[in-house]
């Protein structure tokens, strides 16, 4: 029996449509014996959905889409405890995870070279009921990446969130936050904090000098203090994008565990790029190997 693959969609992600790609994903796929299907998301009917409604209709998924796109579908397995390879065409701003995961960004290399890619397991975060690939995070620069238009985002990329981040730098908020994690308690002030399980945040190689592994069971935080004056928020924000933890205002670990609670204001997070909400007592854990990528064999 030839395997199913449900290709689904996002057809606004990124700079443009993606029209012409998709016929020639299906047929590259057909050529080589799958049975295949497409599934476009709405606002009505998300990924989640389409994963969840269609579970008998796949073997493999293969998400067209941003971070966003695919963390939905990554929810929709998750909620109903099915694991099957993912494959994931990259078509958003900054695609994070892409990067990390060393996925091509041609639209059609995976539909044409599937037999040359291989499963890889990668660990999965939950965050209180919600599930993320690879980033919460709060404070300075996080709203960026869902505040900031999709028709912005698609006609100039990333820069649309370097323009914003430049406007955060000025105008940033702190929050006064406890975070527990190995029996351990931080307790400060801080403007910008994020649990990550990727190399790549916002765009940005910022753990190209750490030991990095998707798979090892834990997160990499990273939690910044309030600075002490404008000039040092800038010198600390270059430190970070160079790899450059180095500083008295800048604390990074490593866990599998932790909970955080806000003792001032509730905080917005972002999920993978997307509003998350802004509960004020947060669970993070991390959950060994949960999910499984298509990616090219080396």
């Amino acid at each position: 029996m030839n395997s199913k693959v449900l290709i689904i969609v996002n057809p606004i992600s990124g700079r443009k449509k993606r029209d012409k790609y998709y016929n020639k994903i299906k047929t590259n796929l057909e050529e080589l014996g799958y049975n295949v299907i497409i599934k476009f998301t709405s606002q009505e009917n998300n990924a989640t959905y389409i994963v969840e409604n269609y579970k008998d209709d796949y073997d493999i998924i293969i998400a067209c889409g941003g971070d966003g796109t695919l963390n939905e579908v990554i929810q929709g397995l998750y909620n109903i405890n099915k694991k099957v390879p993912i494959g994931f065409i990259p078509c958003g701003t900054t695609n994070d995870y892409a990067r990390s995961l060393k996925i091509p960004f041609n639209k059609q290399h995976l539909s044409k070279n599937i037999t040359n890619y291989g499963i890889t397991e990668i660990d999965l975060g939950i965050f209180n009921n919600k599930i993320f690939n690879y980033a919460a995070t709060f404070g300075i620069f996080s709203k960026t990446s869902y505040s900031v238009s999709r028709k912005v985002k698609n006609v100039i990329g990333r820069f649309a969130y370097i323009l914003s981040g430049i406007k955060e730098v000025f105008t940033y908020k702190t929050y006064k936050i406890k975070v527990e994690y190995d029996s351990k308690k931080i307790e400060d002030s801080f403007v910008f904090g994020s649990v990550t399980n990727s190399h790549y945040v916002g765009g940005f190689h910022i753990f190209r000098n750490k030991d990095i592994n998707l798979s090892d069971g834990e997160f990499e935080v990273l939690l910044i203090k309030e600075p002490k004056n404008i000039i040092h928020t800038i010198i600390m924000i270059f430190k970070i994008i160079f790899g450059n933890f180095k500083d008295k205002c800048i604390y990074y670990f490593k866990t599998d565990k932790l909970h955080i609670q806000s003792l001032s204001d509730n905080c917005a997070w972002s999920i993978d790029g997307e509003y998350g909400g802004n509960d004020k007592k947060i669970t993070i854990s991390n959950k060994k190997r949960w999910s499984q990528y298509l990616v090219p064999i080396k």
